[in-house]
This record gives C-alpha cells, sequence and structure tokens, in this order.
C-alpha cells in the first residue's frame, strides 16, 4: 500500500473567473447506505479538467483513460492522486508516494497560455508518516509566443529533523524512553504540552520560512 502525501496547492495570476475557466465539475446520483438516491456534485477525473487539455491522452471506446499507471505518472506525479478541495485557485489532496509535481507544471503552463499571464504556484507536501515533507516553487517563463512551467526552489526536511528540533526545544523530555508517547501529554519546565501538537508547529514554522 502506498504512502499518501499530502499536498495543498496556491495558484497565483489568476482571477477566481479565469480559474472557473480551468476546473471542470460533474453532477450525478448516488445511493446512500440505505440504497436511497441523491443528487452529488463533484470534480471531475484530473484527466478530464480543462487545465490538462494541453496533455496528451487516449481514452478507450468506454471512454477511461488509456494507460492510466503511466499516464498519471508521467503527467501528474504519481500512480494516483486524489484531490479533496479545488476552488478559488486553491487545490488539497493526497498522492502515492510523491507529491503532485508534473500536475502543478501542467496546471500553471495551461493557464498561463490561457489567459496569456504569468502564473506562478506554491505547494506543500508532507509524507502520512513525516519520512519527507517540503515547500516547492513553480513559475512560468515566456519563449517562443508561448509561456512554458519550469520548477523553482525546493525546501525539505524530514521526521528526523524535526524530532531533532523538538529534542532541542525540551532537552528534558526523553523521546526515545519506552513509556513515551508523542500523543499524550507531557510536562517539562511547569508545562503540559503534547509532543505531536509541538511538532506539527514545528512543520507550520518550517513550511512559513521556507
Amino acid at each position: 500500500m502506498a504512502n499518501h502525501v499530502y499536498f495543498t496547492i496556491s495558484i497565483e495570476g489568476l482571477t477566481d473567473e479565469q480559474w472557473d475557466e480551468g476546473v471542470k465539475m460533474v453532477k450525478g446520483t448516488r445511493n446512500d447506505y440505505d440504497g436511497n438516491p441523491y443528487e452529488y456534485e463533484d470534480w471531475d477525473y484530473i484527466e478530464n479538467q480543462p487545465f490538462m487539455a494541453s496533455v496528451k491522452k487516449t481514452f478507450d471506446k468506454d471512454g477511461e483513460l488509456e494507460n492510466s499507471y503511466d499516464w498519471y505518472c508521467n503527467n501528474v506525479g504519481a500512480k494516483w492522486c486524489n484531490i479533496e478541495e479545488m476552488d478559488s485557485c486553491f487545490i488539497t489532496g493526497y498522492s502515492a508516494w510523491r507529491q503532485p509535481i508534473e500536475l502543478v507544471a501542467n496546471l500553471i503552463e495551461w493557464y498561463s497560455n490561457e489567459f496569456d499571464t504569468e502564473v506562478s504556484a506554491i505547494m506543500t507536501y508532507e509524507d502520512e508518516f513525516r519520512n519527507f515533507l517540503g515547500k516547492q516553487y513553480f513559475a512560468v517563463e515566456h519563449n517562443n509566443l508561448q509561456w512554458t512551467a519550469y520548477e523553482g526552489e525546493t525546501y525539505e526536511t524530514d521526521g528526523d529533523e524535526l524530532v531533532a528540533e523538538f529534542n532541542e526545544r525540551f532537552p528534558d523530555i526523553d523521546t526515545n524512553a519506552k513509556d513515551f508517547d508523542w500523543f499524550e501529554e507531557v510536562k517539562t519546565g511547569g508545562d503540559i504540552i503534547y509532543p505531536h501538537e509541538v511538532l506539527d508547529e514545528i512543520v507550520d514554522d518550517f513550511w512559513s520560512k521556507a
């Protein structure tokens, strides 16, 4: 089973109206657990999104993406990628093993060429076990009458470095002790903390400074 890599993508340089031009929703009917039908509206698959229109793809007679595994690896950046939120130049979701680098590049490149404007993006990402996490910048350049996306700076850290910083902040806490639990309260210097919340703060500090 693949590790989930959770990501947040923020896009800059577009109006809300321009953003909406590149996003496709689908409507349909599903049944709830009791078998009762209900209507839903959700984001269409990534391969069907207008912002992926310039990426080559083929579909079978049933409308399913052919060679989907390779297509997603090459054009999204992971063998699968689920979108949880996609609204007002903002996307959140999770992918398999790796953050969706190629998705972001294709997205800003399409929007830049569609509206002939400079679009950029910032992605933060985090492996579910914090084997790695980081912040990555994307931009476009204008050459030969078209915009081309490129990857900018990437800042990355990992769980070991997070724990090392935690230990620097709280040298009186032995994180290697057998009874230590990151999710249990710990007394330190007269205060009570929850170590996992401190790690979250360290991650937020890392992202804000990167």
